[in-house]
């Protein structure tokens, strides 16, 4: 699909909601077998972005006021970054938005945000391989390298 323009923007308090519909059709599209509850995530959303003190940064990508998608930032700290760097935590563009360009224009916002915060470093975990094979070759197209998967562990 071509999009006329593709704003994007800092997410706001009353962009809380559609931020957690957003992250709960990623989690829907990763995790197809999970019981997902999208109030849950509008909520999580909600608190997130009404912490003021919080290291995390979220940017909402419309055109013609539809929403194509998001990217999250979180601040880290690592002794091998040299002390802070940049993690994007959730990236997700609505399938109507793939290969239009919607990805790289929020990724570039990312990159500045970094660069503004003077991180050494921007780093993301890709989805599991080989079924997401071209989210991989997204990153690895946009300057990422491999530095190894990301695994977690419930506590």
């Amino acid at each position: 699909m071509i999009f006329d323009e593709i704003t994007v923007e800092p997410a706001r308090e009353a962009d809380a909601h559609r931020l957690g519909e957003l992250v709960f059709a990623m989690e829907s599209e990763l995790w197809p077998e999970d019981e997902l509850d999208v109030g849950q995530f509008k909520m999580t959303a909600e608190d997130i972005l009404s912490d003021d003190g919080s290291r995390y940064w979220a940017y909402l990508a419309r055109s013609q006021g539809e929403l194509l998608g998001l990217i999250t930032l979180a601040e880290k700290k690592a002794i091998y970054a040299g002390g802070r760097f940049g993690e994007i935590v959730e990236f997700y563009v609505v399938p109507s938005g793939r290969c239009a360009g919607v990805g790289k224009i929020l990724l570039e916002h990312a990159v500045l945000k970094g660069q503004e915060m003077d991180w050494p470093y921007l780093e993301v975990g890709a989805p599991h391989q080989p079924a997401w094979k071209t989210t991989l070759s997204f990153y690895l197209n946009n300057e990422f390298r491999e530095i190894g998967p990301r695994l977690e562990r419930e506590i």
